[in-house]
């Protein structure tokens, strides 16, 4: 949604989808949790859920890092978000696969 209103120059469009992927990130943190202290136990569980915040914190070095690069290589900030919307739903056919496990 974010993507779409940059390349079409809609700001309201642009507070509307980030609105909606902050609400879902906090919930998305919450369940991810979840589902891993229902796969791991005792030390195992320390370990995992540990790598996930850690895996989590550097997607978000390499987004900081990668964004800029990818605005001036194609010349616009909204290839930049297209790229990350590509990435988001490589994300979600992954959960689903592993939901199908």
């Amino acid at each position: 949604a974010v993507a779409a209103a940059c390349a079409s120059g809609s700001l309201n469009g642009m507070l509307v989808g980030r609105a909606i992927f902050g609400l879902g990130g906090e919930s998305l943190s919450v369940a991810q949790s979840a589902f891993i202290t229902s796969w791991f136990q005792d030390k195992e569980l320390a370990l995992s859920l540990g790598l996930s915040l850690s895996v989590a914190r550097l997607g978000s070095v390499v987004n900081n890092l990668m964004s800029p690069r990818l605005a001036s290589a194609f010349g616009s900030v909204h290839a930049a978000l297209w790229a990350g919307a590509a990435f988001l739903a490589l994300s979600l056919l992954c959960a689903l696969a592993l939901r199908c496990i």
